[in-house]
């Protein structure tokens, strides 16, 4: 406002304007007789009067660039304001050069994504760990069941063997000796989190350390090693259940003893020698 004004000084001076509005000036007055003539304006005072005007313009026209140039942060600060009260995403300004690419927080956050392959990586290992805990949820449901049998033999006066003694079923195993096969290792046992086995294996005798259940493709009477096993004893499937192949699910007496096994084992999932 204050630059316009003094550039329409300026300009107004320029072309020999008047700066007031014509109703303002007074009627003109009649020149009385007894006034005394004024000798005409001589050429030096017409050119100081044309100085004087030039240099009146001149100084507005640098008072309204001193001017203009002083607004000049002002009005880029407010329009600094304005542009950072708008929605933003992301971090701020000033952190996203450390967010990644020259800045761009978009393109980094991108690029920082995980690709396709690992997130299908990382959903088929929660669907294998939903799986293992449906599966330990079973047999702890089940080891409830054989409990709740067992109890009900105990009230019929049946005996429930605990460390029964060891035995053979002398069988080939239809493996050439020295056959590794890749199979899921487990436990399971008669007293602990998870028993209830106690009575009697499917193949008619009782359960003993040492004796395993086996999935179908083992038969009775296979004899085993499992690789990494600490103990490095040699097992019998002599027992059967709903596992798939292969699958060799070792017994304890106590189950809390077999966790601690499976546990200096180190892994659910390893390679078995057939020995017979």
């Amino acid at each position: 406002m204050v630059a316009g004004t003094a550039a329409s000084v300026g300009l107004a001076l320029a072309n020999d304007r008047r700066l007031t509005p014509v109703f303002v000036e007074a009627a003109p007055q009649p020149i009385p007789a007894t006034a005394v003539a004024m000798p005409p304006a001589g050429p030096l005072v017409a050119l100081r009067e044309f100085i004087a005007r030039r240099v009146m313009i001149a100084a507005a026209l640098a008072a309204a660039v001193v001017i203009l140039a002083a607004s000049i942060p002002a009005v880029t600060a407010v329009a600094s304001t304005l542009r950072s009260a708008s929605p933003s995403y992301g971090p701020p300004a000033q952190l996203r050069a450390a967010a990644g690419v020259a800045g761009n927080w978009e393109q980094s956050n991108a690029i920082a994504a995980p690709s396709a392959d690992e997130l299908s990586v990382a959903v088929l290992a929660g669907a294998v760990d939903r799986r293992q805990h449906e599966f330990e949820q079973a047999l702890l449901k089940l080891g409830d069941l054989r409990r709740l049998g067992e109890e009900l033999l105990r009230q019929q006066g049946a005996a429930v063997p605990v460390d029964a003694a060891p035995y053979t079923m002398g069988a080939p195993s239809g493996f050439a000796p020295g056959t590794v096969l890749r199979s899921r290792i487990t436990i399971y046992g008669c007293t602990g989190p998870g028993g209830g086995f106690c009575i009697r294996m499917s193949s008619g005798g009782a359960p003993f350390a040492g004796a395993v259940a086996c999935s179908d493709n083992l038969p009775f009477g296979t004899k085993l090693k499992i690789r990494g096993d600490p103990t490095g004893r040699v097992y019998e499937c002599l027992d059967r259940g709903r596992l798939s192949p292969t699958w060799v699910d070792v017994y304890f007496d106590d189950t809390s003893a077999g966790m601690a096994w499976q546990s200096s084992l180190g892994t659910t999932l390893t390679d078995i020698e057939i020995v017979n």
